[in-house]
């Protein structure tokens, strides 16, 4: 009989642990999907932005301007424009028109985009939120994020790769940690979007944008939504789902660099295909050629799960990085 009892006190004590991890999951669950939904501008039918942006160049602030039109996921106009460069996306039914200045994408230009948290940048996007079907909760746990406190998700995939998922307490609104900072939170019908963003290494803003004007519209007109010269087409979206990378070799590091002490980051322009491999290959900010070449090899080697848009396979351009350091 005491054996009995204790076997029932036990499977009750295993159910109650149960039920907690379930309810954990469900509430996990449940916060992501309210703030991607909070904070997804692109739910509204039709919408415009402006504003003005600023990029860190050769240690000095380079100022723009940046626009984006809005009429659906099949007739949208996206505009950035610096002094030296420019870049304008028109994007069509499962097509988008590109015309920019140069051949490759500037590493400001990459962390300007991502600091906007939408369009084709693969990093903390406020599109792509969601649990995938190989994801689960782990936990939720309370942390300060600027100042503001936050319910962070963490969220675990089959291979044990983890990332986290914050809610600002107050608004239900997701909020991204570092490198970006983001504040003021701003309505547009029923979502929330942040009038000033910025990507920021070690203390310093190298993308900012502050949001001047976005407002819900009718419908714009065709007109706004014309080609420009020379663009060139490729299958795409406004917000793919980002490629996953399944398989990193990590660079080797030249001895001689390591004995002269010398670290930074390569960034290279690159083409991940829609079979997972990655292409074209360009030096767009490195260090020294040795640490240049060992970052090309192994990044040759890397393997994704492509991106996609509408579950159709694409090829998409990214800028990918390696870091080296000899700090422990």
């Amino acid at each position: 009989m005491k054996r009995y009892l204790l076997l029932l006190f036990w499977l009750v004590i295993q159910a109650s642990v149960l039920s907690a991890s379930d309810k954990a999951k469900q509430e996990g669950k449940g916060l992501i999907e309210q703030a991607e939904a909070k904070t997804n501008i692109f739910a509204l039918p039709s919408f415009e932005m402006k504003a003005n942006v600023r990029i860190e160049n050769k240690g000095k602030p380079l100022d723009g301007s940046y626009l984006l039109l809005w009429n659906g996921p099949e007739q949208w106009r996206e505009e950035i424009s610096f002094p030296d460069y420019s870049e304008v996306q028109v994007g069509g039914k499962g097509i988008v028109f590109l015309k920019r200045s140069t051949d490759f994408i500037p590493v400001r230009i990459d962390q300007l985009h991502a600091a906007l948290g939408y369009g084709s940048g693969i990093r903390q996007s406020f599109i792509h939120v969601a649990l995938g079907p190989d994801e689960t909760v782990k936990k939720i746990q309370d942390r300060k994020i600027n100042g503001s406190k936050a319910d962070c998700v963490e969220v675990s995939d089959h291979d044990n790769h983890t990332r986290e998922v914050c809610v600002d307490g107050s608004t239900g609104a997701l909020v991204r940690r570092d490198p970006f900072l983001d504040r003021e939170l701003m309505p547009i019908g029923a979502k929330l979007f942040p009038r000033f963003l910025s990507y920021v290494e070690n203390g310093k803003p190298l993308a900012e944008i502050q949001v001047t004007e976005l407002k819900a519209t009718d419908q714009l007109p065709p007109s706004a939504f014309e080609l420009p010269p020379g663009a060139v087409s490729r299958p795409g979206c406004m917000n793919p789902n980002p490629p996953h990378l399944v398989k990193r070799v990590m660079p080797r590091y030249p001895e001689q660099e390591r004995q002269s002490h010398v670290e930074g980051t390569v960034a290279i322009d690159a083409l991940i295909g829609k079979g997972g491999s990655v292409s074209e290959l360009r030096i767009i900010s490195g260090v020294t050629p040795g640490l240049n070449k060992a970052s090309l090899d192994a990044i040759q080697q890397w393997r994704y799960e492509p991106a996609t848009c509408n579950s159709v396979a694409l090829d998409i351009e990214a800028v990918l990085t390696v870091n080296y350091s000899l700090r422990f």
